[in-house]
């Protein structure tokens, strides 16, 4: 954008503002769109870094609570070894 800012400044004749008309809008509003892309860059920055805090605390929380006791009710799950497959040392 630097050499359209001095070629249109060069190409106009000292009378002639009608042509630059334009281009301080221009500049401006390429200025506010890249400090809106900045500051939406910050914000996504912050936002991560909030989840990591809130993930890493979450994850610390629950290595403090106290792990369950097995149940009686155990012999009826999957990983119990009743199957008639387990004998055969057979893993699916």
């Amino acid at each position: 954008m630097t050499d359209d800012i001095e070629r249109l400044i060069g190409a106009a004749a000292p009378g002639d503002a009608a042509r630059l008309a334009g281009v301080e809008d221009a500049v401006w509003s390429r200025i506010g769109e890249r400090r809106d892309r900045a500051r939406m860059g910050q914000v996504r920055i912050a936002a991560v870094a909030i989840a990591l805090v809130v993930g890493g605390a979450n994850g610390g929380l629950m290595l403090m609570t106290p792990r369950p006791e097995p149940s009686e009710l155990r012999i009826f799950t999957v990983s119990a070894g009743l199957s008639p497959m387990a004998s055969l040392d057979v893993w699916g």
